[in-house]
């Protein structure tokens, strides 16, 4: 047996070295991974690279034994690579895997970005590491097919590229006016911004607050501010309970506060209970700015796919 499955079997836990003792169950391994690499000769993971990667993967799960049938060593193998950041890995990937990134970019065909463009942010976001995080293509297990993972992560990566994008109109339509209006400010924030920067940071915060919202949350807000339609009409609308409506318009609101009293003090790195006065005086006036930035044919909403 190969010396790195040795060193597979060595690292496992206590509880599933017996079953990795099984000749059958470390020659599939070796076996699939020499397939992986007469497949990509050219990729750039050692052998003991890749038991290092497995022996994580494995501490990781809860069940080993069953996760073992599942363990797909081609993949794993493919997504180390790529996690080195070598083109040739990413070319690789996304020639196996186009299908599968073209059903995800489609759903978002509607975002004023061409293809290329999402194309190329999804690539960052998969393959490249940011602000001290590796690669979210490291995340996968190993365990289960890569198919699957990527189609998961590439449509949660491409929601957040269309709500900063969301964000960004949102910014634009509240641009023009003040509509959030400048608050009081408390000496320590007074000190190290103008009420110009707060007033361009609560525009921005308060944009991403809304382009966060689900779908339904920002449907009923716009069919109370901007359509004036009441508690009953929106729920026959519906054809749920008033209560409902209640509900999910507090919800909504609630959530807008509370995002942008986060969203704010991450941009200006102040402590949220330093923003009260801030998010006050922003929620204050959150009826006018909702009826404006809901007036946007574009943030009609749909599925996160369609909306877009």
């Amino acid at each position: 047996m190969k010396s790195w499955w040795n060193q597979v079997v060595a690292g496992a836990p206590a509880s599933a070295r017996a079953m990795l003792g099984e000749p059958a169950v470390g020659e599939r391994v070796v076996r699939e991974l020499a397939a992986a690499r007469e497949k990509w000769p050219a990729a750039t993971v050692t052998d003991e690279q890749f038991a290092a990667a497995l022996v994580a993967k494995m501490a990781a799960q809860k069940d080993l034994a069953t996760a073992w049938q599942r363990l797909r060593v081609e993949d794993l193998f493919l997504a180390l690579w790529c996690a080195t950041g070598d083109a040739r890995a990413i070319a690789a990937f996304e020639q196996v895997h186009r299908a599968d990134l073209d059903g995800a970019l489609a759903r978002f065909r509607k975002l004023a970005v061409t293809a290329d463009e999402l194309r190329q942010t999804l690539r960052i976001k998969l393959f490249v590491a940011t602000d001290g995080r590796p690669p979210r293509i490291g995340d996968y297990s190993g365990f289960g097919f890569l198919q699957n993972w990527l189609r998961v992560t590439a449509l949660r990566a491409l929601v957040d590229i269309a709500r900063s994008e969301k964000a960004r109109k949102l910014e634009e339509l509240l641009a023009d006016d003040d509509l959030i209006g400048t608050p009081q400010l408390g000496p320590d924030i007074s000190a190290k911004y103008s009420r110009e920067q707060i007033s361009r940071a609560i525009k921005s915060a308060f944009a991403k607050a809304v382009a966060g919202l689900g779908p339904r949350q920002r449907n009923f807000l716009r069919h109370a501010q901007v359509d004036g339609l009441t508690l009953d009409q929106i729920a026959a609308l519906y054809s749920v309970h008033r209560a409902t409506v209640a509900r999910t318009l507090a919800q909504a609101r609630a959530e807008l506060t509370e995002a942008t009293r986060r969203e704010l003090g991450q941009a200006l790195g102040i402590a949220e209970d330093s923003l009260d006065s801030v998010v006050r005086a922003a929620d204050s006036r959150i009826d006018l700015s909702l009826s404006r930035v809901l007036k946007s044919p574009e943030l009609a909403a749909g599925s996160e796919g369609d909306e877009t």
